[in-house]
């Protein structure tokens, strides 16, 4: 008496095989969700960290534009000065 394919039924013990082959699988896929996320907060602490740089650096090309924009104003009126004091010379 052979058994055929569609009187088979898994004994208790090959369905605890195959419960235990999905378990597997499963922490697998856990643990490459863990690094993965892992790394991604690696990166997004790299990212952060760079934006801040660049944030400061931003910062500070603005109080460096700020202070070149005064000085180049100040130089104006000093030429406009000396050009005015040039020019009553001239009238004269």
């Amino acid at each position: 008496m052979a058994k055929t394919e569609a009187d088979w039924t898994p004994t208790g013990l090959e369905r605890f095989g195959h419960l235990e082959d999905k378990i597997f699988r499963v922490v697998e896929a856990f643990k490459t969700v863990r690094t993965e996320n892992e790394n991604l907060r690696a990166e997004n602490q790299q990212l952060k960290a760079e934006v801040q740089a660049l944030q400061e650096g931003d910062s500070t090309a603005r109080e460096n534009l700020a202070q070149l924009q005064k000085e180049r104003e100040e130089l104006r009126d000093r030429v406009e000065k000396a050009l005015d004091m040039l020019a009553t010379l001239e009238v004269k």
